[in-house]
């Protein structure tokens, strides 16, 4: 089962752009599922049924979903691998950006709205530099300096990586990401996989609820 970790900023487009993307994966013939991780409630898993797609999700509650997520991969992986999918889309929309949520066996791609602002490349760098396909979703709502900028930005974090715009609502350039996810070969997850970016130490106050103000 081939297998993509899709992870960004709430509300940055994240499902609009799967279920186009994943339309195209059908199309070629690989059954697609999605298993979504939020922190408070989704409505994502009924957005991915109503589309076709088998899905699931959780509610990560007072953790970080894209911390949560690294609990829950396992569980996700067997409910896709039980239902016989070609493969697994993990959605997990952080809120620090300090936890990548990146196997290094799984396609791991960064979601930016282009409406974040000029420094979100870098406030979401760990995240950044450690996925393999980049996408700035919005940028046609801003000026093309500033899509200019934000391209830079984010090709200066990740040089190697694929960087690519994408239309949530048409779904123009969805399919560069299907193309990435059908490329990849099917993998086996053992009990114990290696991330590509070691995790925070501890939880910061984003895991301990939004008003506990815990360090």
């Amino acid at each position: 089962m081939r297998f993509a970790i899709v992870a960004g900023a709430p509300g940055c487009g994240k499902t609009s752009l799967a279920i186009h993307a994943l339309r195209q994966v059908r199309a070629a013939g690989v059954e697609p599922g999605v298993f979504k991780l939020d922190a408070v409630g989704t409505a994502d898993e009924g957005r991915y049924r109503s589309a076709g797609f088998p899905a699931g999700s959780r509610v990560s509650g007072d953790v970080c979903p894209d911390h949560e997520a690294m609990v829950w991969m396992g569980r996700a992986w067997e409910w896709a691998r039980g239902m016989k999918l070609g493969l697994l889309v993990l959605e997990t929309a952080g809120l620090c950006d300090r936890c990548t949520p990146y196997l290094r066996k799984a396609l791991a791609v960064c979601v930016v709205s282009g409406l974040s602002g000029l420094r979100a490349p870098a406030k979401m760098r760990t995240m950044v530099e450690t996925a393999d396909v980049v996408v700035l979703t919005r940028a046609e709502m801003v000026s093309h300096a500033e899509r200019q900028v934000m391209l830079g930005g984010l090709r200066g974090i990740n040089p190697s990586g694929f960087l690519m715009t994408a239309n949530g609502l048409t779904g123009e350039g969805a399919h560069l990401l299907a193309a990435r996810m059908l490329a990849r070969p099917d993998v086996r997850l053992l009990d114990v996989e290696p991330l590509r970016s070691v995790l925070p130490t501890g939880y910061c106050h984003f895991c301990q609820g939004g008003e506990s103000g815990h360090a």
